[in-house]
């Protein structure tokens, strides 16, 4: 006789080969203390006994039993051993082991082995008289312990082609059509279950395997009726032939798992989705429990730094370490135990001690009872959310002080022209209180024509035409609630706010500057008038008292120049000498005069005082100078004559000092009660920038000369292009007062 003993403890082993000695002195021990050795003995025959221990260093008593089963079905085993349990000791038995006994009882394991040596030898003289009977009427006891609705046998050919013998009646309706052999009226049927063409290489691989007298679980995609496929999950296990070991039958037994297969594809479609949400989501067990974690997914494992080890079963104040007192924690505790929903952002701290906020949920998971069994938490790092959240809100509160205390007025209205905002500096400008500006359309704060050219602008802004007066300040009249006009200065600008187009207008009051400068304007224009009366007085002085005296010299030497002897030739040379002294001093004194204020513009009017000018000019500068004017000459109010000229003789200075112009054209033209006066040059030039240059006057002097007489000055320059000045001026009416 031949009994395996496996046990990996020797000590154990010889204990148990000692009590075997006692009655089977004469039989073969061979003793199995590894994998590699089973491995081994598993592949030799002759086998009459095995026993073994339950716990063993690579596998347990119950897989290895198993593993015997495949190689050796028919070999009796005994489990003996003192790591089991009443459940190990049942399982055992419906397993199919020969005997379970615990080794402080080893002495009836001599009564064991010969038991089971007697039922080993009943079995094999019954199996020799049911040979006899048809193949398909055997039950063996392994199909037994199954399901019987899909249960089959199947032979083995001599060419290793496994043939159906039997099956249920519902696995007969499953494969179809069964062909039997004519003679033996046996069942001969081929394996032709309608295997999806998908996994046919697994029932392949499964027949190879089976073949190999090892036993097999696998599972199968079924096509029924063309259109309807099904999962099935087949164990078989292969019987050997007891002398030459080769498999010589399979029994086996299909279930349908078609509803686990469906269930565990949407469970694993739900735990993909959960593995790769971005938000941290754990599962957790109730208070008597502590609500322990017993799920988390890769997200809150990246966030938190933890691995899956470290969180299963803690609690989840564990993230908070010793920051517990928390007033948003105890909303969550109060949640949990009042068995509701919660939300809170608390201070957790990840596994390398790095603070970051968590925003949870946490919702209560019901049975289909209604029963309270779990809790699932979705958590989320909001650090830079909350820290963007509360710069913005440090901004918005910058950003409103600075609206509510800035100087200027401004208001920010819709595509309609509604108000919807306005700052206390538009309450103090206008008088109104907000409620009674915000709602209404922004004409309520405007005169005429200002009403009328917002609602303009507006309409041709959105009808996609250009905005005029975007980005531009000019100066407008506002309205105060008591009905008074105010100057203001207004630049408008828009924005667009969640697909919303608005407008915001800044509102400066310049009623003060505009009255200062009213009253510079004055003042230049008393000083200029003053000037002009000083140099018209001077002028006259220069004639009244210098001319004569110059006169009275020339007259003088005129007279000695008669009485002196012709010998005194030296006296009359120093004479004429002096003679034309004093004609150049009578020419500087002419000049000075006119300059100061030319006699020709009091005698011959503008008209004439201009033609001398541009004459003078041209003799000066050799510039080509064209003159168009009208032939009868014009009255003007008086100071604004020369207001004119002096325009006429800063624009001619400036074009002989900066223009390096070869052309001068003078146009004057004169309608029912104004003037117009171009004058054109073909020189270099200006930018903006050089007309508006601080700290030159010339061009600034021009505009408050003629703005003093009721009159404006444009001027078009442009590098390489020339520059012309067109002054517009009114004139003395024909009642001798103004339009």
């Amino acid at each position: 006789m031949r009994f395996l003993i496996i046990d990996d403890d020797p000590v154990e082993r010889s204990l148990t080969i000692a009590t075997l000695r006692g009655k089977f002195a004469d039989a073969d021990m061979v003793e199995v203390c590894s994998r590699e050795v089973f491995d081994e003995k598993m592949a030799e025959t002759g086998f009459d006994l095995a026993i073994t221990e339950y716990t063993l260093g690579w596998t347990d008593g119950l897989t290895l039993f198993k593993a015997i089963k495949s190689s050796h079905a028919c070999l009796p085993v005994i489990m003996l051993t003192d790591s089991g349990g009443e459940d190990i000791a049942v399982a055992a038995i419906k397993s199919g082991m020969a005997d379970y006994i615990v080794k402080r009882n080893r002495r009836r394991l001599l009564d064991a082995v010969e038991s089971s040596l007697l039922e080993t030898k009943k079995t094999e003289f019954c199996k020799n008289a049911e040979s006899k009977a048809p193949r398909y009427e055997r039950r063996d006891p392994f199909i037994s312990r199954f399901e019987p609705d899909l249960a089959y046998s199947m032979t083995i050919s001599p060419d290793g082609k496994p043939i159906l013998e039997w099956s249920t009646e519902q696995l007969k309706k499953l494969i179809g059509s069964v062909r039997f052999d004519g003679e033996s009226k046996q069942q001969a049927c081929d394996w032709v279950l309608p295997v999806h063409p998908d996994d046919i290489k697994i029932v392949q691989d499964r027949f190879e395997k089976l073949l190999a007298g090892c036993e097999d679980i696998s599972e199968y995609r079924v096509v029924i009726n063309d259109s309807d496929t099904r999962y099935f999950s087949d164990h078989s296990l292969p019987v050997r032939d007891p002398i030459d070991g080769g498999v010589v039958q399979l029994y086996g037994v299909l279930h349908d798992v078609t509803s686990r297969r469906k269930n565990e594809e949407e469970l694993y479609l739900m735990q993909h989705a959960i593995d790769s949400c971005n938000n941290g989501i754990i599962i957790t067990g109730l208070a008597d429990k502590d609500f322990p974690i017993i799920y988390a997914n890769e997200a809150f494992l990246r966030t938190t730094g933890y691995s899956r080890q470290d969180v299963l079963g803690q609690n989840c104040r564990f993230l908070q370490q010793s920051d517990r007192d928390q007033a948003n924690v105890t909303e969550l505790r109060e949640a949990l135990h009042s068995y509701r929903d919660g939300h809170a952002v608390v201070r957790n701290y990840r596994k390398d001690g790095s603070l970051f906020l968590n925003e949870v949920y946490i919702s209560p998971i019901r049975d289909k009872q209604g029963k309270i069994t779990h809790y699932v938490g979705v958590q989320n790092d909001v650090t830079g959310r909350i820290e963007m959240e509360d710069l913005l809100s440090k901004n918005e509160a910058r950003m409103r002080s600075i609206f509510n205390n800035v100087f200027d007025g401004i208001i920010i209205i819709n595509e309609s022209g509604i108000i919807e905002k306005i700052n206390p500096s538009v309450e103090r400008l206008f008088g109104y209180s907000a409620e009674e500006l915000i709602g209404y359309n922004i004409n309520k704060l405007m005169s005429e024509p200002e009403q009328g050219r917002h609602d303009t602008y507006l309409k041709t802004y959105l009808n996609g035409g250009k905005a005029k007066i975007l980005g531009f300040k000019r100066e407008v009249s506002g309205v105060r609630k008591d009905g008074s006009v105010f100057s203001m200065e207004l630049k408008v600008s828009d924005f667009d706010v969640e697909q919303r187009h608005f407008f915001i207008g800044t509102v400066h009051d310049i009623s003060e500057r505009k009255q200062a400068e009213e009253a510079l304007r004055d003042l230049s224009g008393h000083l200029e008038t003053a000037r002009e009366d000083e140099r018209t007085r001077i002028a006259r002085e220069i004639h009244d008292e210098l001319g004569s005296l110059l006169a009275a010299l020339k007259m003088d030497l005129s007279w000695l120049s008669k009485q002196l002897p012709a010998g005194r030739s030296a006296c009359h040379e120093k004479i004429t000498v002096m003679n034309r002294q004093l004609d150049d001093a009578i020419g500087s004194v002419r000049r000075i005069i006119a300059d100061l204020r030319p006699s020709i513009l009091d005698h011959l009017g503008l008209l004439a005082a201009i033609d001398w000018k541009l004459d003078e000019f041209r003799q000066q500068t050799g510039m080509q100078c064209v003159l168009t004017m009208p032939e009868n000459n014009i009255v003007i109010d008086d100071g604004t004559d020369i207001a004119i000229f002096r325009i006429m003789q800063e624009a001619l200075t400036n074009i002989a000092l900066h223009s390096r112009a070869t052309k001068v054209t003078l146009d004057v033209e004169t309608a029912a009660n104004s003037l117009v006066m171009k004058i054109t040059d073909n020189g270099c030039g200006m930018t903006e920038a050089q007309m508006n240059k601080p700290g030159k006057y010339g061009i600034l002097g021009m505009h408050e000369r003629a703005r003093h007489c009721g009159g404006e000055i444009a001027i078009d320059s442009k590098p390489g292009k020339g520059t012309t000045l067109v002054l517009n001026m009114r004139l003395k009416s024909s009642e001798g007062g103004h339009d």
